[in-house]
């Protein structure tokens, strides 16, 4: 016997919602595609070419035109580092830079003629480099190869020039180098840029997904052409809230989902940062995954066709990642587009989430990031009702 549709309470019709929604979702292989499946292909993706963290063994060229002991040690200094591997010794900068231009080498270093014989004599010796601006990257390694080589190589020449004039092997250190600087790495000790990105993007990519895929599923809908409702035309208005929610509980279902496998097993998979404490991520995560949901559901239904969801969605993703200060400092925008950078959740999520993630601080140090992330999914589930509501009535006059 069917139940009176009139008689159907507020949770009976958010648990219909809630159960056609994921029904729909799963339906639909593009939707599951994006919600489900990105937030396991892009992680992964990123992570595997992350994976060794920091760029080591950069090939490069070094043209040694001085030909001496002293210039060879020199070279093989650059050659054990870590940075940069000595991979061809061109004779001539015209040969190195064919050599480049091959993409053989992503740098040459020039030893010029009278190397050996300037450091004997305490005068000033020179090398050039030539880095990659390009790819900065690639240039800050080399340059940083280089300038560490020099460092070591001229503090050993002036401790045997210290050493020739009589002092004893520990007043020429001291004299060579007279300041010693300790330095710690913090929240990241191994300066790599894989932990330093990933985790923020990660962040990012849940956003953007579940975006989309909202997206996709509003444009569907709309291409239908069919009501969302179940309740007759007339009581139709107290069916608008437990339509939403209905919905916001399908994708935070799917959110867990996402949640435990990319900022769980993803990330101690690849032995990302981690000392905060998982209940205070949670309690952050909620409010963001809300304000996302409803700012999705609210764009959603402005996509009359799902390709125009993909597109939009897909325009504003570089832009998410740009204003969310992974790639590029907050402190270094101009104050109009930090304050524009607000509308979306990730903009605010992404540096309290590292706060807690990689530098282990308590939800206590984030609760201002808390309450902007609960007012901003407060004031978007606020839209998103009462722009229902005005489709409902706009719709009723227009008939």
């Amino acid at each position: 016997m069917t139940k009176d549709k009139n008689k159907i309470n507020s949770f009976e019709l958010m648990a219909f919602h809630f159960k056609n929604e994921l029904k729909a979702i799963f339906s639909d292989s593009g939707a599951v595609l994006i919600l489900v499946g990105a937030l396991l292909i892009y992680p992964l993706l990123y992570s595997f070419g992350y994976f060794n963290e920091v760029l080591t063994d950069l090939p490069i060229g070094v043209v040694d035109l001085d030909q001496t002991a002293t210039s060879r040690k020199y070279t093989n200094m650059l050659d054990a580092s870590r940075d940069v591997e000595v991979s061809y010794n061109p004779q001539s900068l015209k040969e190195a830079e064919e050599l480049f231009m091959a993409n053989k080498i992503d740098g040459v270093l020039l030893i010029p003629k009278g190397f050996q014989k300037n450091v004997l004599s305490t005068k000033q010796a020179n090398v050039a480099i030539y880095a990659d601006g390009s790819y900065l990257l690639k240039y800050k390694t080399f340059y940083t190869a280089a300038q560490t080589v020099n460092a070591y190589f001229g503090a050993g020449v002036r401790v045997q020039h210290y050493l020739a004039e009589g002092k004893s092997l520990r007043q020429a250190k001291v004299s060579a180098s007279p300041l010693s600087i300790q330095t710690h790495m913090l929240y990241i000790p191994a300066g790599s840029y894989g932990s330093f990105i990933m985790p923020g993007l990660i962040i990012i990519i849940i956003q953007q997904t579940l975006l989309i895929g909202i997206g996709i599923m509003g444009g569907t809908f709309s291409e239908s052409k069919g009501s969302p409702f179940r309740l007759p035309e007339n009581k139709r208005r107290r069916e608008i809230i437990p339509l939403i929610l209905g919905r916001v509980g399908a994708y935070l279902l799917i959110s867990a989902f996402n949640i435990c496998l990319a900022l769980i097993i993803i990330h101690d998979w690849f032995n990302y940062p981690d000392k905060g404490n998982m209940f205070d991520v949670l309690i952050l995560l909620f409010p963001f995954l809300l304000a996302v949901i409803f700012f999705g559901i609210g764009l959603s239904t402005f996509f009359k066709h799902r390709e125009s969801a993909i597109v939009f969605m897909m325009f504003l993703s570089p832009i998410a990642l740009f204003l969310s200060g992974i790639s590029w400092p907050v402190s270094a925008m101009p104050d109009w587009l930090v304050g524009l950078s607000k509308i979306l959740p990730g903009t605010t999520t992404v540096p309290a989430y590292l706060r807690l993630r990689t530098m282990g601080v308590g939800i206590t140090e984030v609760k201002t990031e808390v309450l902007k992330l609960y007012l901003q999914a407060g004031s978007y589930a606020i839209l998103t009702i009462a722009y229902f509501y005005i489709r409902l009535y706009v719709g009723k006059i227009k008939k």
